[in-house]
């Protein structure tokens, strides 16, 4: 026979089977089994995870397999094993399930996916060769969760489609291992069998359903209550409901309710079902109890009582604010008289702005109150009067600004003080205003104490504090800070004390500069012009032997405005670096000057040369010069040059050793002077010896 069509308006893919998973395919075939005890019975229920491995059960059936573990509380050392059914069980025949699912839904949609002539998904109508063969495992598939979704919802569906058992044969004492596998013929592919382990002891008692409330709304309540926590133990509930004040209560729906659309990702540990009430202020009790996936019903949950709330609909609204002599202001607003059965009571808010943030000034006004006494008012207020209904709602009024006279500024800021860092962060506090209706401050600033100062707010600050940013590299030594107060009708207070900084120093003295050196033997005479900064304090003397790799040595700190210094420990003979720098007030220092190079020298009088004779060559075209000196440490011969009427320059060094020059660089009638002079190694120089000679 034919069964009928059975429409179902369940979204498929949101189903929570406990034997399906949450994708078909690429997953080895196996059986899955669950049991529980009852009634000194052990109940079996179990099904395979895909289609492929549903369709080959319903063609070969189950064998069910039992091996007696434990008996007389004690482990065998042999299982007793024993076969529950010879014969494969299977969905029963197409007749059987008639009368069923005439009753039943859950029957009729197991039938319906089992024998159902129409079970399409069309993909394309016209349809082609793989066209058609996807159509068919799509249909295979819808089959399979249709089938598994009516077994977890109906433990009596579940045995008609060959997927539960009872084995009443079961002892006290003994504990059993069941093996649940697919009784395919050898030599196709296998379907890893499944298995479950306990005894009659394993007998535990359902919970109930775990924080059960309800919501009453306007004609509905919103029923919810912990699915997550019950949600091993149950597949679906059944929710009763009493308008006789509990003296009896009926079941919402005909068949158990099941949670549907449970979420694969972060899924809710709640559920939630909606009832519809016929009227308000009426009592409605509510009470649930889980069903099993063994159709076992658990106990019932605490009951939940409520009302329907009629809701609030009309909005209050301010008419008037009348102002007293002591400052004070009565606010008065209106409500509608039709509305007065859904009001509960009032709330005043306040805010300082008409769109700002809204704070509670008084939540607890009666609802038959229409004025408030309002003091300690703010230079601008901005009200709203809010009804709060019986159902917990709020309608608010326009807002409606409150403004009383003032002219009184505030206080005049005091305590300034503040500090400026090397950076150049000025940080600025001084004294919080109290004033009810003060607005902030405006802050200026000036580079002169008697300039006139600018404003460094853009608009008025709230805090006692400020930051500011200053330009340190200047010669203004001092930076100036004077404050002002607003309150919020813009009364402003007189200016505060000025307060003057001091700018740290970044900027290095000027240098100093040499204006004259001696040398006497061994000791230099120093003179200098001093820095000419104002805040110069020292300079320092630094010198250095000419050639050697030692850092400078700072030779002396004088007091400005000392300007001299004479260095006595030198070394005759050899050469020294002098150099000078300027130190400041804040430890500042300019950079030091060009070094000024300094030998030293014995001072002894050398005898001079004893001789220096010049022959001209005019055919060769030269002048041969030879000189003549016996004296000990000479270091080299310096000759100088002059034409008639010229000064002498320095022409040639010669080494010691040499005692010879010839000199190719001449000009026909022309008389040239030359000077020689013998330096020495200690910085000592002979006496100028001179010849004249006509070329």
């Amino acid at each position: 026979m034919k069964i009928k069509r059975v429409v179902l308006l369940i979204l498929l893919m949101s189903f929570s089977f406990i034997f399906s998973q949450k994708e078909i395919g690429g997953e080895e075939a196996e059986v899955k089994a669950i049991a529980t005890v009852y009634e000194k019975a052990i109940m079996l229920r179990w099904g395979v995870n895909t289609p492929a491995a549903w369709k080959k059960a319903n063609k070969y059936g189950f064998l069910i397999e039992r091996k007696t573990i434990v008996s007389n509380n004690e482990i065998l050392n042999t299982p007793v094993i024993k076969s529950l059914n010879t014969i494969p069980l299977l969905p029963r025949p197409v007749m059987e399930w008639k009368d069923f699912t005439q009753k039943n839904t859950n029957a009729a949609i197991a039938a319906q996916a089992l024998y159902g002539d129409n079970f399409n998904v069309d993909m394309n109508n016209g349809g082609n060769g793989i066209i058609s063969i996807l159509n068919q495992a799509q249909v295979l598939e819808q089959r399979f969760l249709f089938a598994m979704y009516a077994a977890d919802q109906d433990y009596e569906v579940a045995k008609f489609s060959g997927l539960a058992f009872i084995d009443t044969s079961v002892k006290k004492g003994e504990r059993y291992l069941y093996t649940i596998r697919v009784a395919i013929p050898k030599g196709s592919p296998k379907i890893k069998h499944g298995g479950v382990y306990l005894g009659l002891s394993d007998e535990r008692t359902l919970p109930k359903p775990k924080e059960f409330v309800g919501i009453f709304k306007d004609k509905n309540v919103i029923l919810s209550w912990n699915y997550g926590i019950v949600k091993k133990f149950f597949t679906n509930y059944i929710i009763e409901k009493s308008e006789d004040l509990g003296k009896t209560f009926a079941p919402l729906t005909n068949t158990p309710i099941a949670n549907l659309s449970e979420r694969e990702v972060k899924p809710s540990n709640r559920m939630m079902y909606i009832d519809s009430l016929s009227k308000n202020n009426k009592q409605y009790q509510y009470r649930i109890k889980g069903v099993s996936p063994f159709g076992i019903e658990g106990p019932y949950s605490n009951i939940v009582k409520g009302k329907g709330i009629t809701p609030l609909i009309h909005n209050p609204y301010i008419i008037e604010n009348k102002f007293l002599e002591d400052g004070s202001v009565v606010l008065q607003w209106e409500f509608p008289q039709e509305g007065l059965e859904t009001l509960q009571s009032f709330e005043l808010l306040r805010s300082n702005t008409p769109k700002g943030k809204y704070f509670t000034v008084n939540s607890e006004i009666t609802k038959n109150s229409r004025s408030i006494k309002l003091s300690n008012l703010q230079a601008i207020n901005y009200y709203k009067i809010v009804a709060v209904g019986t159902d917990g709602t709020k309608r608010e009024s326009f807002p409606k600004m409150v403004q009383p006279d003032d002219s009184t500024p505030p206080a005049v800021p005091t305590l300034i003080t503040g500090d400026i860092d090397s950076l150049g962060v000025v940080r600025l506090q001084w004294k919080q205003n109290t004033e009810i209706d003060f607005l902030g401050y405006r802050v200026f600033r000036a580079n002169l104490k008697n300039d006139e100062f600018t404003q460094i707010t853009f608009k008025p600050i709230t805090k006692s504090k400020i930051v500011d940013t200053i330009n340190i590299k200047t010669l203004n030594k001092k930076i100036y800070y004077k404050v002002q107060a607003l309150d919020k009708r813009y009364n402003p207070s007189e200016f505060s004390n000025i307060l003057a900084l001091n700018r740290p120093d970044v900027v290095p003295p000027s240098q100093p500069v040499f204006t004259s050196f001696n040398v006497d033997k061994n000791k230099v005479f120093l003179s200098w012009q001093v820095s000419v900064s104002k805040d110069a304090k020292k300079t320092l003397v630094y010198r250095k032997e000419k050639g050697s790799n030692l850092p400078w040595e700072l030779i002396q700190a004088l007091d400005i405005p000392k300007s001299s210094y004479t260095d006595v420990a030198t070394v005759v003979g050899k050469e020294y670096l002098y150099t000078i720098l300027t130190v400041d007030e804040s430890g500042l220092e300019s950079a030091p000057i060009k070094p000024l190079k300094i030998k030293i020298s014995d001072n002894i009088p050398k005898p001079p040369i004893s001789k220096f004779t010049s022959i001209a060559n005019r055919v060769e075209e030269y002048i041969e010069l030879t000189w003549k000196y016996s004296e000990k440490n000479v270091e080299e011969f310096v000759l100088y040059k002059a034409e008639e009427g010229k000064q002498p320059t320095l022409y040639k060094v010669f080494d010691k050793e040499i005692t010879s020059y010839k000199d190719k660089n001449l000009i026909i009638n022309t008389k040239y002077t030359y000077l020689l002079q013998a330096n020495f190694s200690s910085g000592a120089k002979s006496p100028i010896k001179k010849n004249e000679l006509n070329y």
